[in-house]
């Protein structure tokens, strides 16, 4: 077993397999050229012997047609059917002693026939027969028509001719000649060939069994044509019979056989011995090849023997010694050499590693989402920020199409463009919008850049997405705090401006209404005065309140009775404008809140009364409170099924004193002064809306500590 694992044993079997081949190629060519040779030749023998024999069976039946022919056309057999009178004496002898030619003729039955097809006389050979007149023939011949023929009788088929005897162009009577086809394929039969003639699926001679009848059925080709078959062991060759038979429509075919093995045995001696003859010279090659192997396999083992060393070791500075001056030799300081350059790359791709696993942490700590897209638009590599960025797992993401799955329809053409830019060698950036799979289209900062192979085509592009929703947010809200503080210094101004004219106003309006005197006219006058002087003062004391606002005193809240609150509050003007307000309950286990519990419920207030504004008599107001799904924070949402808002007015209404409310409705302060509210309880504040489908208010707040010192109803 040890041999045919080392290479001397592979050699060894290569060379057996080798000359076991060219002996199996040999032996194959030479047995089928000797088979094809010898079948031709035994092909061509048997032809000759069927054209042999269907020439015989043609020249005996034109024999015995003509001889039968002679004998209708007698004077005497003419003179004998005329003549009734005493031809009993001398026809009857005359007829004993007549017999057809050929190979076994005298065999042969004659008859002599009257016009009526009445027997007159015969040459006794054949059973005695009275009259022909039934026969399917007799009416052709008694219309002047030779016949030939093929009947079938207990004995089996035979061949009859019957002639008319004709006298002055008028059939007088007929001659007939019967026998049989034991003659057909004597010379073949006496070389140990079977014979058999066959008509249509009919033997008249010999024996086949049917399905052999059937397969060289097939094989006939008509007149000239001639096939052959290997049948059951069987060689048969079908040759169709030619001259008479086939001009008096016998539709003959003669039928030779011979065992496959006379053809076959020759050859298979001669692939025996070829056999033997190869087996005794792959032995011979083997010894030649194992004493040849042995003497170039000891330095390949010396070299099998350093090499063990060296792997064993790990010691890449050994080198083999092995010192000849042919191709092993060669091989031994290829090997050396190789082990040079190993040694060298070794230390490199050591390096290498090292820096590219420093490159990959970078990689995947970077906060920002960093992918790899091929040439194609495919992702190849992303990060963990990509797979929580986009929301996709980093498996799903891989493979797939980057512009087709995260960039939006409206986008593609930019970052198409900026793609082919990143193509120049430059990196390019842009903030635009990419889709997420749970937040949906967000912002970002896009920077692209190109990735060469080692010969300078492009490989991809490196595309690195930083989220921008909280630089956004950041920017409004700053934008909205200069906004407040711009507001906030002119409200604390003009208020102190306002307020001593008003007091006046309103002082003397009040004296005026104390007088007893005073006519009903003037005090409506009055009373008008110091009703909008209050309004006034009102808006003057939110104006303040509004720029005031400070770090309040923080408590504990319940959610649940607050929102309570805020209904009870709420339900008059919500009854007054025809609209339901409901809550909408809360989880048994909802945190609680810390904060100011007026400006908590005046936030909310607000919300609700922009709500009822917005909806419809017979619309549904809703108020209510979960934990966030993150579940690092509390949410309450206000959400009615009025109108919505367009995308200008979603815009702008935080910024102070926007509305759209009828004039003197209100101030436009209430989503300022909720923004702030929300905004000093470390909360945020988001809209969710859309023409003709509602507003949806959400207010975000941390919840609060799990041991609080004061808790508020």
């Amino acid at each position: 077993m040890n041999l045919l694992r080392s290479f001397q044993g592979k050699l060894l079997l290569f060379f057996l397999l080798i000359d076991l081949v060219m002996v199996g190629v040999l032996v194959a060519t030479v047995s089928r050229g000797a088979h094809g040779a010898l079948e031709t030749a035994s092909r061509e023998h048997l032809l000759e012997l069927a054209r042999f024999a269907s020439d015989t069976l043609d020249e005996q039946l034109q024999l015995r047609w003509n001889a039968a022919q002679s004998l209708a056309s007698n004077p005497f057999m003419t003179n004998s059917v005329i003549d009734t009178l005493g031809r009993s004496d001398y026809l009857e002898p005359l007829m004993q002693r007549l017999s057809l030619p050929g190979q076994g003729s005298e065999e042969g039955d004659l008859w002599l026939l009257d016009f009526m097809g009445r027997v007159i006389a015969r040459n006794g050979r054949s059973e005695s027969v009275e009259s022909f007149a039934e026969a399917s023939w007799w009416p052709g011949v008694r219309d002047g028509q030779p016949q030939a023929l093929v009947i079938s009788e207990g004995s089996g088929p035979r061949v009859l001719f019957a002639f008319p005897v004709l006298y002055q162009q008028h059939t007088e009577g007929a001659l007939v000649a019967r026998f049989d086809l034991s003659f057909v394929g004597g010379g073949a039969a006496r070389q140990g060939l079977g014979v058999v003639l066959l008509e249509g699926e009919r033997a008249l001679t010999g024996e086949l069994p049917a399905r052999v009848i059937g397969e060289l059925k097939a094989l006939s080709t008509g007149p000239g044509g001639h096939n052959t078959a290997l049948i059951d062991g069987m060689f048969y060759l079908v040759v169709p019979v030619e001259g008479f038979a086939r001009e008096h429509g016998f539709g003959w075919s003669l039928v030779l056989s011979v065992p496959a093995e006379r053809i076959s045995g020759p050859v298979e001696v001669l692939r025996q011995r070829m056999i033997q003859g190869g087996v005794v010279t792959a032995v011979l090659l083997l010894l030649l090849i194992f004493w040849r192997t042995r003497l170039l396999m000891r330095p390949l083992h010396q070299l099998q023997v350093s090499m063990r060393r060296i792997i064993d070791g790990g010691d890449l500075s050994e080198r083999i010694q092995v010192r000849t001056g042919d191709e092993l030799g060669a091989i031994a300081g290829t090997f050396n050499l190789m082990l040079e350059r190993l040694a060298h790359r070794g230390a490199e791709l050591e390096r290498s590693r090292e820096h590219l696993s420093l490159l990959a942490q970078i990689t995947s700590s970077s906060p920002n989402a960093i992918l790899m897209v091929g040439a194609e638009g495919w992702v190849l590599v992303c990060n963990e920020a990509a797979e929580k960025l986009f929301g996709w797992p980093r498996m799903e993401m891989l493979g797939m199409s980057f512009l087709e799955r995260v960039v939006p329809e409206a986008s593609r053409e930019l970052v198409t463009g900026l793609f082919a830019r990143a193509g120049g060698g430059e990196p390019v950036e842009a903030e635009l919008s990419l889709l997420t799979r749970q937040a949906g289209d967000i912002p970002v900062q896009l920077t692209l850049s190109r990735v060469l192979d080692a010969a300078g085509a492009v490989l991809g592009h490196v595309c690195i997405a930083r989220d921008l929703r909280e630089v956004q947010r950041l920017r409004e809200s700053l934008v909205q705090s200069e906004k407040m503080a711009a507001v906030g210094t002119l409200v604390a101004g003009l208020s102190h401006e306002l307020n001593n004219p008003l007091g006046i106003i309103l002082g003397f309006a009040q004296a005026q209404l104390m007088r007893p005197t005073l006519d009903e006219a003037s005090r409506s006058a009055f009373t008008y005065i110091e009703t909008h002087t209050q309004r006034c003062a009102r808006l003057v004391r939110t104006l303040l309140d509004f720029s005031r606002r400070s770090g309040p005193s923080r408590e504990r809240i319940e959610v649940g009775c607050m929102l309570e609150r805020v209904r009870e509050l709420a339900s008059g003007e919500a009854q007054r404008g025809q609209v339901l307000l409901k809550i909408i309950e809360s989880p048994a286990d909802l945190p609680g809140l810390e904060g100011n519990v007026p400006e908590m419920e005046s936030a909310l207030l607000n919300l609700v009364g922009n709500a009822v504004d917005a909806t419809l008599p017979g619309g549904t107001v809703s108020i209510g409170a979960r934990v966030t799904p993150a579940r690092d924070g509390l949410e309450l949402f206000v959400t009615d099924t009025g109108s919505g808002m367009s995308p200008d007015v979603r815009q702008r209404i935080f910024d102070p004193f926007f509305t759209t409310k009828p004039e003197g409705k209100g101030t436009g302060l209430g989503l300022s002064i909720t923004r702030s509210i929300v905004e000093s309880h470390g909360g945020r504040i988001g809209v969710e809306t859309a023409p003709g489908a509602g507003t949806t208010m959400r207010l975000w707040f941390p919840v609060a500590p799990s041991h609080p010192t004061e808790v508020s109803a």
